[in-house]
């Protein structure tokens, strides 16, 4: 590919997560991520950018190449499920359902605040040096803000899930600059990225002490939420504060202006229903939605409905020998309460994810019939995944897509 070519691919807004990884490896002087109201956040290169920042660029970029062999290929990797689980899962060294000891964590938190709790134990107990990870903007609470956190309030502060755009690795240059090993948190698209910035850049791997991750279906862009609030007749003009869910299990659409109490709107379930009708076509091209690159993910245990009266706890999944050694860690500090859970709980807890991952085996079938690119996977098997879906959902993802390529004019190039 020509360097104008590789430059397009990284910008195409068919293909691009918004992770941000292109703004680090260039330098955000170079490379801002600018957010487009109806895909997301997505780079915008400077002129004259020199050929071996895009060639970094590229080789950076989630979306053109990640290796998911990478953590079942160390040496010290010890599987704790059977060959069909890690097919489904990635990587996996220990599961248990738990919550976060600290009580206002785990209210806070999307689903009991693990994995808030397992970055405030590798603070105070390990000795990071902070925690990189994005939350509401206070400036602008539509929007969210990466951050660097390095005490148990600053993490508290940005606490929840957000579902609109965030691009957590243009913040790696403060990770690479940190005196000591940093916690990264990021959706499962930003730790692939990381992983990729962690080969390309030895000063970076050094710091980058953990990474953690949450199972999550990509987000939609900042257009979907104005929509969300219009929904409800909450003006843009005065608000204060925004969370998606949290205070509670799994909790609800919230909202504060100026001079006004929270409102309480949708309840999470159906907040992300209309939220998720919104993501651009990149999201439904990427199959991780566990965070399968991660040392820990943590995800909704999906498999007990909400009463109303339980206040949060998560799937925990370690995918490496560290991971599992930071959760044990944890509940052993008192961070944590946590018990081995059972894989069937992870397979009923997820089965949407699941049924994504292996529909995009599907689209990608699709996308070479049109002569489209794909990302380049290494060590992910897509296949078995799609052969486990039913003969609708098959058809969905072959033909569907195809009907949807054309109807959209995704063939051409952005």
């Amino acid at each position: 590919m020509s360097l104008q070519a590789d430059l397009k691919r990284i910008t195409d807004t068919r293909f691009c997560l918004s992770c941000g990884a292109c703004s680090y490896i260039c330098s955000p002087d170079k490379v801002a991520m600018v957010d487009i109201d109806h895909v997301g956040l997505r780079p915008q290169f400077s002129d004259g950018i020199a050929p071996a920042l895009i060639r970094e660029a590229c080789a950076v970029c989630p979306t053109i190449t990640s290796d998911y062999g990478q953590l079942k290929d160390r040496d010290d990797y010890v599987a704790s499920v059977d060959k069909k689980t890690e097919t489904n899962w990635g990587a996996i060294t220990g599961i248990w359902e738990g919550y976060a000891n600290d009580e206002e964590l785990r209210f806070k938190g999307s689903s009991g605040g693990a994995l808030t709790a397992i970055a405030q134990y590798c603070l105070e107990q390990l000795d990071y040096h902070a925690a990189l990870h994005t939350g509401e903007d206070p400036d602008d609470p539509i929007r969210n803000k990466t951050r660097l956190s390095h005490t148990r309030d600053e993490l508290l502060a940005a606490v929840g899930s957000r579902y609109s755009p965030a691009s957590v690795c243009d913040g790696l240059g403060g990770v690479e600059a940190a005196p000591k090993p940093c916690v990264v948190i990021g959706k499962p698209v930003e730790i692939a990225a990381t992983r990729n910035a962690m080969a390309l850049r030895p000063a970076l791997a050094e710091k980058v002490g953990v990474t953690l991750s949450f199972f999550c279906a990509e987000t939609p862009p900042t257009k979907a939420t104005r929509r969300l609030m219009a929904e409800h007749g909450v003006p843009e003009e005065g608000l204060e504060t925004l969370r998606y869910r949290g205070y509670g299990w799994p909790g609800y659409f919230t909202t504060r202006n100026a001079g006004e109490a929270p409102r309480q709107h949708w309840i999470y379930q159906r907040a992300w229903a209309y939220l998720q009708g919104f993501r651009p076509w990149s999201a439904h091209l990427w199959p991780d939605g566990a965070g399968e690159l991660a040392d820990i993910s943590c995800g909704d245990p999906w498999y007990e409905e909400p009463d109303g009266e339980n206040p949060g706890f998560s799937l925990i999944v370690a995918r490496t020998k560290l991971g599992k050694e930071i959760i044990e860690g944890a509940i052993a500090k008192g961070y944590l309460t946590a018990t081995p859970a059972e894989t069937w709980k992870l397979d009923k807890s997820q089965e949407g994810l699941l049924r994504k991952k292996g529909s995009v085996w599907g689209r990608r079938l699709a996308h070479r019939v049109m002569g489209m690119p794909n990302t380049r996977f290494k060590g992910l098997d897509l296949f078995t995944p799609w052969m486990a879906l039913s003969p609708k959902e098959k058809l969905a993802s072959t033909v569907g897509t195809l009907r949807r390529i054309l109807k959209r004019g995704l063939w051409k190039r952005a």
